[in-house]
């Protein structure tokens, strides 16, 4: 017993070890500032280039969409440290930091959790492929995980009695702001609470739960009109066709996926263990886990109808709910056996077991975690800003347009210290078969640099025509993301 209780606080002390590792991995992503993809770069452009009037005007730029306070917020930040893409991606950072904190609080003022089981936890989440990545992202995502384990959170001190309605509804709201999935939550939370007042037959409590309701209802539909059905109507039509080619089956396979294509298949294999959970608590009456049930009943039925689409990324909020119940099903497994000292000693192998794992799969994914593939402009950017010269023109093909008038500066009509408008701006793809304006606008000119990023369509067919007319030269690649320089025959 001694060798186990000694295990487990080399557990303990692994485990915070293996956070704080993590925590400096991501610190290391933001020194190394990885490139926008972009989607980020599209996000930056309703935030780096407007003033605090602007900020709040609507639509956002190329149909893109994040609360109204996380803009506010990562506006702040920007301003404040200036529009660098680690700055504009630190409020995910410090949404990543506050999930582990709810999560080892809500272990263990709610569920009790003695400290191994703690430690299980925040390593799965502070491990997560997909928590890293969003970790680092200029997207709301990271904080919505962070917001709806908050309001499970304020709802249990607020069952405890340690926050008043008044407060829990003012906090309620704030966090509207800040995330989009915390209305399930918060509906969830209210919904079961009203319930639980008509049960208990508490007319007066019913009646101020109501009026919480109520005033969140009226000021998220004020915002919904205001701020969100802009977007939501803009994206419609990007999640219709992704719904017409993507499967259900699909989409909930990838449900824990990341954006490099790992598939969280560790979280697939604890969900049935989290589910036992929910259930078990669920037959004990345990408001939390009603409240949760109900909370994901609101965001399911949301997507049944296409107002919140199955994507790993809007369902970020999921594998923190399976960890936190995950020990309960496991509790539950192992207390059916009659021997207790052997079944601890199982339950401890199997967390250290599954802890041990996951650091070892996360560690070799963390290279493919830290840069995408076809993102890396900002070094050829660089590149091109050093070495262009007054007869070289660059060219940007369409999809790094948006990246590199981030990194050029918006109001920029040249790169580099060489002639004014040098700069190329790509409409159309390279084609093969037909020369459209870009092929031309490129062969116009003598020496040209030609930029791909973000490129998912060919572009081999267009850089094959480009061989006809001169001598194309690869001058960089960094991760898939190349640049290239083109030198025009002379025309007899």
């Amino acid at each position: 017993m001694a060798k186990i209780i000694n295990l487990k606080n080399i557990l303990i002390f692994a485990s915070i070890a293996i956070v704080a590792m993590s925590v400096i991995v991501r610190i290391i992503m933001y020194i190394n500032c990885r490139s926008f993809r972009w989607d980020e770069a599209a996000l930056a452009l309703s935030i780096v280039p407007r003033n605090w009037l602007e900020l709040l005007t609507l639509p956002l730029a190329k149909d893109q969409s994040a609360p109204v306070l996380y803009v506010i917020a990562v506006k702040a930040i920007g301003s404040i440290f200036g529009y660098s893409e680690g700055s504009l991606r630190i409020f995910s950072f410090v949404a990543f930091i506050g999930l582990l904190i709810c999560e080892v609080i809500s272990l263990k003022k709610v569920f009790n959790f003695n400290n191994c089981k703690i430690c299980f936890v925040v390593v799965m989440s502070a491990l997560l492929p997909i928590y890293t990545w969003f970790s680092n992202e200029l997207k709301p995502y990271m904080s919505d995980a962070f917001f709806v384990l908050l309001i499970i959170l304020l709802y249990f001190y607020y069952t405890q009695g340690k926050i008043k309605l008044p407060i829990l509804t003012i906090l309620y709201i704030l966090i509207l702001g800040f995330s989009s999935p915390a209305v399930f939550f918060i509906g969830g939370t209210l919904l079961f609470e009203f319930i639980s007042t008509i049960l208990n037959k508490n007319k007066k409590q019913m009646l101020y739960i109501a009026m919480s309701g109520i005033v969140i209802l009226v000021i998220f539909a004020l915002y919904y009109h205001w701020w969100l059905q802009p977007a939501s109507e803009a994206m419609k039509t990007y999640w219709d066709n992704w719904d017409r080619n993507v499967s259900i089956t699909y989409r909930i396979l990838h449900i824990f996926s990341t954006i490099d294509g790992s598939r969280g298949l560790l979280v697939w294999f604890l969900v049935p263990f989290a589910l036992l959970g929910i259930y078990s608590l669920c037959k004990s009456k345990n408001k939390i886990a009603w409240s949760v049930v109900l909370s994901l009943s609101l965001a399911f039925l949301a997507s049944s109808i296409g107002k919140w689409p199955l994507a790993n990324r809007l369902w970020l909020f999921l594998p923190a709910i399976v960890f936190i119940f995950t020990p309960i099903g496991i509790d539950i497994v192992l207390n059916k056996a009659k021997n207790k000292k052997i079944m601890s000693a199982i339950e401890f192998s199997f967390l250290l077991a599954i802890t041990l794992y996951w650091s070892v799969c996360c560690l070799e994914h963390t290279k493919h975690r830290m840069y995408l593939s076809s993102t890396e402009i900002n070094p050829l950017i660089s590149y091109v800003q050093e070495n262009i010269k007054n007869d070289e023109k660059l060219y940007l093909h369409p999809t790094a347009v948006i990246v590199f008038r981030y990194k050029n500066g918006y109001n920029a009509t040249k790169i580099g210290n060489a002639a004014d408008n040098n700069i190329i701006y790509g409409k159309t793809s390279l084609n093969a078969d037909v020369l459209g304006n870009d092929m031309q606008s490129i062969l116009e000119n003598k020496k040209t640099y030609l930029l791909f990023a973000n490129h998912y369509d060919k572009i081999e067919n267009g850089l094959a025509v480009l061989q006809k007319y001169g001598t194309l030269t690869e001058i960089m690649n960094i991760y898939d993301t190349p640049l290239y320089y083109f030198e025009r025959n002379e025309v007899p």
